[in-house]
């Protein structure tokens, strides 16, 4: 049986991913429990240009209750990633252990050096009460292997614990 999963802890900010893929490793941690970001990058690596096959960012910010509203966040940072031609194809929201969760999902065409790569996107937002931070992850994949990192991801992002 292969293991594809492992837990991720960062006890100091407050955060546990219970399925994080095997693939992804730290590569830069900054900030504190109430504001901090965690860059992770796939082992592999596309091309010299591209570099990691895909990159994951988990970025987290103090935010009162009574000054979140989830639906203006979820359209902020469509707009933002909209800014950067990343076109947004599809969005879904449920529920993950009582936390309003929005997946939505892009992909746009990137430039590096001379190259021209599809680069899809998976973002996901949510906000925890009882920390009262508000969560943002965001991951892109080199297209051709989207298909394969797309579930692991998905369930990745549905297993963080935040307080």
């Amino acid at each position: 049986m292969q293991q594809t999963y492992y837990v991720y802890e960062r006890p100091e900010f407050n955060i546990t991913i219970n399925r994080m893929p095997v693939w992804f490793k730290e590569k830069k941690i900054e900030g504190n429990e109430k504001e901090g970001r965690v860059i992770l990058h796939s082992a592999n690596e596309y091309d010299e240009n591209w570099k990691a096959n895909a990159k994951m960012e988990i970025s987290w910010e103090t935010k009162s209750r009574l000054d979140f509203a989830h639906y203006k966040e979820v359209q902020k940072s469509i707009d933002i990633y909209n800014s950067i031609n990343m076109v947004v194809i599809n969005k879904e929201n449920t529920w993950v252990r009582s936390h309003e969760f929005t997946f939505w999902f892009g992909n746009r065409r990137k430039r590096i050096n001379r190259n021209y790569y599809e680069e899809q996107a998976i973002h996901g937002l949510f906000y925890c009460d009882m920390s009262e931070r508000f969560f943002s992850l965001h991951s892109t994949i080199i297209e051709q292997l989207y298909q394969n990192f797309k579930p692991y991801i998905i369930e990745c992002y549905k297993s963080v614990k935040c307080h």
